[in-house]
Order: structure tokens, then sequence, then C-alpha cells
């Protein structure tokens, strides 16, 4: 039986492209550990994404086992510091989102990394507020800082909020939609 398979849209920052800054509604707060803070809130978003491979992650294990599955495999695929993972906070002091950026070893070019958002999200009450946006720009932005010739991401096909948020911020298509398996 072959395994199933959903659309992603790639997207890509290239040096020296410059990011497109948004409004500024959110301070940052570097994630200090994978622990039940960060767990419980990459949970909530998982449970009502729209991607398929978060949707089958969900389906597996209940939404907090699943986070705190995929963010430790994070550790066996990229490299990244602790204090690259930001918390996004409203005014009132509460978290309403995370950007989780990390390097791919193995594919430095000319002296400079290469990187990708590894996980970002908005929790479902904040969502439609353009909170995305200050996410993906903070998330590249420390990437830029930390040295990368590009950084590479993609996002379900059906995620059309993601899809704007990397066109307003300054991303490029990179190509048609590819499948990957779910």
């Amino acid at each position: 039986m072959s395994q199933p398979t959903f659309l992603k849209v790639p997207f890509v920052w290239e040096k020296p492209d410059a990011l497109i800054e948004g409004s500024s509604q959110l301070t940052f707060e570097p994630v200090k550990a994978v622990d039940h803070q960060l767990i419980s809130t990459v949970a909530r978003v998982m449970a009502e994404s729209v991607d398929a491979s978060d949707r089958r992650r969900t389906s597996e294990h209940d939404p907090h086992k699943a986070a705190e599955m995929f963010l430790y495999s994070a550790r066996e695929d990229f490299a990244y510091q602790d204090d690259w993972w930001q918390f996004g906070i409203n005014e009132k002091g509460e978290i309403v989102g995370f950007v989780l950026p990390v390097i791919f070893p193995g594919c430095a070019k000319e002296g400079l990394e290469e990187g990708t958002i590894y996980y970002m999200g908005v929790l479902p009450g904040y969502r439609g507020l353009g909170l995305a946006n200050e996410l993906l720009f903070k998330g590249t932005q420390i990437l830029q800082e930390v040295g990368v010739w590009r950084v590479f991401c993609d996002t379900a096909m059906d995620n059309v909020r993601m899809i704007a948020a990397f066109k307003r911020v300054g991303y490029r298509q990179y190509g048609e939609p590819w499948e990957r398996p779910v």
C-alpha cells in the first residue's frame, strides 16, 4: 500500500534579499527549553492546523504527545541554538504564537548555512490578525543573523494564510507544488 501524500508549496528567501518588515504587534521571548509551555503551545496549534501532516500526527497521538515527539525530533535532523526559538507575545503579555528556525546540517555554501523554519504557528484564537507575518519575519531575521545563504521552507497548498505570509514577508515561490508524504 502506498503512503498518502499531499501538496506542499516551496518558498525561498535568498541572501541578500531584503525582508519586508510588518507591523510590530508582538514582542519576542526566547523559548527556554522544550518544556510543558512550548509543548502545550505547539499542541494547540497542531490540533487545529490545516496541514495534513499535523492532522496525521494528532490522529496517531493526542496533540500533546504529537507535539512533544515532533519537537524532540528537531534535534535529530537539524541544528539550532535554543535561543533561536521564539515565542510571540502580544501587548497583554500572552503567548500568541511561536517560530522555530533551524539550520540544515551539511548544506553550507560559501561558508553560509541553509536554514528553514522548522515550524511556526499562531494560536487559533489569534489567527487572521497578521501575526504569522511577524513570526516569519522574526524567524528569518534570526537565520540572517546566524548567516545563511538561503531559507528554504514549504507549506501545505491549502494553507492560504501561510502562503500569503511568505509572500508578504518577501519570500518567493520556488517552483511548483510537490507531493510530500503525509
